[in-house]
């Protein structure tokens, strides 16, 4: 009796495929309320927040969705400056992205033409994205009063702008932020370079699954009309009003995507294969310890298929795959089961 059965080329077929999923929480593709934690709001709260879809206090089972942050290339709107006190943490959060991002000796992130001082950031962790956040797949609404007379609906512009910017930074592709809404089939409602004087909404980074967004278009009157306080040696707490600006918009929608590729392993158990078991009830012990076939299976042995092995070159395995329900296996019953492995 063979123990093993070593699969032939035609017995396993591999395939790849790109599966979208909700990033949030509880799998949710879309959420509408959004929370802080009020520990953070008093250390580093001033300059970046962690963002919560329930609210983490009294709920222990409420995690961080994404985080949010502020940063300015001179370190204005946080404590410190040149001869005082003070670590200007936004000068630290801005040299962060753009060390990240950026190719090196780039001072300063561009939007368009426009060069600019300082940023909001929305990052989403790694474990969330697992392998990118997708492109087309999120909008995002910010509000800087309640109701709907300034509402700002950002998405990407990868419906029209296919393989990304042709100028690329550290993680392509990249995809200008965009007005415009997703709705009822995407809806570009302002293109990346509308305004030249204040450069686009931003840049998204669907592989790091980060959003940059340009607080000087924010800022615009004629947009959001965010108040932002860039002066030096302050603390501004603009980290806080990107949030707040995300609360009263209470609209994220967004999906992650990851390429599975799936081995397909068809296991084939022949008239005369795999007939025999280890089972002990298989089995009766003569006088002389050697284990026999009992009397009633010995012309017409049947086991029960529960299992698949697969097995490497050495025989080790590596992995198992269980039946819902044992099939029936014998000289006159032939068997095919697919394995499916993804990767």
């Amino acid at each position: 009796m063979a123990l093993y059965k070593e699969f032939n080329q035609d017995d396993v077929i591999s395939d790849v495929a790109v599966v979208t999923s909700g990033v949030f929480q509880d799998g949710a593709s879309k959420i509408t309320t959004f929370f802080n934690n009020t520990t953070q709001s008093g250390s580093t709260g001033d300059y970046s927040l962690d963002v919560y879809r329930y609210n983490p206090t009294g709920n222990a089972s409420a995690s961080v969705q994404f985080g949010v942050a502020y940063g300015h290339y001179a370190g204005s709107g946080s404590l410190g400056g040149v001869g005082v006190s003070g670590e200007r943490p936004s000068a630290a959060v801005y040299g962060q992205f753009n060390n990240l991002i950026n190719p090196p000796q780039t001072d300063k992130f561009k939007f368009d033409s426009y060069s600019a001082d300082d940023v909001f950031v929305l990052s989403v962790n790694r474990a969330r994205i697992r392998e990118s956040l997708e492109p087309g797949g999120w909008e995002l609404h910010l509000s800087a009063s309640a109701g709907t007379d300034n509402l700002v609906k950002l998405i990407d512009d990868s419906s029209t702008n296919k393989g990304g910017n042709t100028t690329r930074r550290n993680f392509a592709p990249e995809y200008n932020v965009v007005s415009g809404s997703l709705v009822g089939g995407t809806t570009i409602k302002d293109t990346a370079s509308v305004d030249a004087l204040s450069g686009s909404y931003g840049t998204f980074y669907p592989s790091i699954g980060v959003i940059v967004l340009n607080s000087n278009r924010l800022e615009s009157p004629g947009e959001l009309g965010l108040s932002i306080s860039t002066a030096s040696n302050t603390l501004g707490g603009n980290a806080r009003k990107f949030f707040d600006a995300i609360k009263l918009g209470k609209y994220f929608q967004a999906k992650r995507q990851e390429q599975i590729t799936s081995r397909h392993y068809f296991v084939r158990a022949t008239a005369n294969d795999f007939n025999a078991t280890t089972n002990e009830t298989f089995y009766t012990e003569s006088v002389a310890g050697v284990k026999r076939i009992i009397s009633g299976l010995q012309s017409d042995p049947k086991t029960f298929i529960t299992s698949v092995g697969l097995y490497n070159s050495d025989n080790e395995l590596l992995a198992i795959a269980k039946l819902s329900k044992p099939i029936i296996k014998s000289r006159s019953r032939e068997a095919l089961i697919k394995v499916k492995l993804d990767f």
